[in-house]
């Protein structure tokens, strides 16, 4: 007879994880319900990028990327970040910090709805990287970046899936759904992908680690290969191992240092280098994948841009 005790883990998470999700439902809810009651309309126009995925959907480089088309139109635009998203206050700081640059502000935050009735007079739009799940808001108008299929079932909520609401938590009139994914019979809406990579000749011979701390790092990890496909002389570039760390991980620094130390060349994340300091940043060995992002001329006139 086999003990308890030699059975696989494997065969006791998954029923684990289902009851984990219908407790974060059931929080949801309670949440929602006690904290999160609808307020006042903003009086400035608030547009929120969300996606029914916990992390890793593009929601940071999105924002970044809509910003930048309110600036070409004259318009003074605030971001509001939350304020546990560290390292995408820090990457838009970043990117904002030029003067041709300067009608974009970026604020930090645990309270988006507060922050954003605090400056409704300051700006010309609000925009929130995330905040998908905030009903406080009301009168706003929601982007959400698809990956796949907007949920409907509680077992695909964290930690069972990648989920942190369902479709039927959401009014979908409000909701203006960019595809992110692409198929055999669709070019996708928005496409994610890597431009260039500091630090790297095309041609010149390359191992080296990845290391990712991002929300979804599978589809990191694939850009970047899809990347080496796609390069002039791709076989250059040869990736050795991948380390995955958590998102808005803090050791971030200590863990690339220790693959420095050893003599490897590193790949990571524009995000994941702003939780870096300057010191690293400056070695060689440091490869930063540059994304870019391109979105269809359909979606151009569709955007409330």
């Amino acid at each position: 007879m086999t003990s308890i005790r030699a059975l696989p883990m494997t065969l006791f998470a998954k029923p684990f994880r289902l009851v984990a999700a219908a407790f974060y439902r059931i929080a949801y809810k309670l949440h929602h319900k006690l904290f999160l009651r609808p307020q006042p309309p903003i009086q400035a126009p608030v547009i929120i990028v969300g996606s029914y995925l916990a992390g890793g959907a593009g929601k940071t480089p999105f924002s970044i990327w809509l910003a930048k088309r309110f600036q070409e139109q004259g318009k003074r635009t605030a971001i509001l970040c939350h304020s546990a998203a560290w390292d995408e206050f820090v990457m838009m700081q970043r990117e904002f910090q030029s003067a041709e640059l300067s009608q974009i502000k970026v604020f930090t935050t645990r309270n988006r709805y507060k922050t954003a009735k605090e400056i409704q007079d300051k700006f010309d739009i609000i925009l929130c990287d995330d905040g998908f799940e905030d009903s406080r808001f009301t009168g706003v108008r929601y982007i959400c970046l698809d990956w796949q299929e907007p949920p409907t079932s509680w077992k695909s909520l964290m930690p069972a899936g990648p989920f942190r609401s369902l479709k039927q938590d959401h009014d979908e009139n409000k909701i203006v759904h960019l595809r992110c994914f692409d198929s055999k019979s669709q070019a996708p809406d928005v496409r994610f992908y890597i431009k260039s990579i500091t630090n790297y000749v095309p041609g010149t011979p390359l191992s080296a680690t990845i290391i990712c701390g991002l929300g979804s790092p599978k589809r990191f990890i694939d850009d970047v290969h899809a990347f080496t496909k796609s390069t002039e002389k791709a076989a250059c570039i040869h990736i050795e191992k991948t380390i995955i760390r958590p998102d808005h991980d803090k050791n971030f620094a200590q863990v690339v240092q220790n693959e420095l130390s050893r003599g490897n060349d590193i790949i990571i994340s524009q995000k994941d280098a702003c939780r870096l300091p300057q010191t690293i940043l400056a070695y060689p060995q440091v490869h930063i994948a540059i994304q870019e992002i391109e979105v269809s001329d359909k979606i151009l006139k569709e955007l409330p841009l």
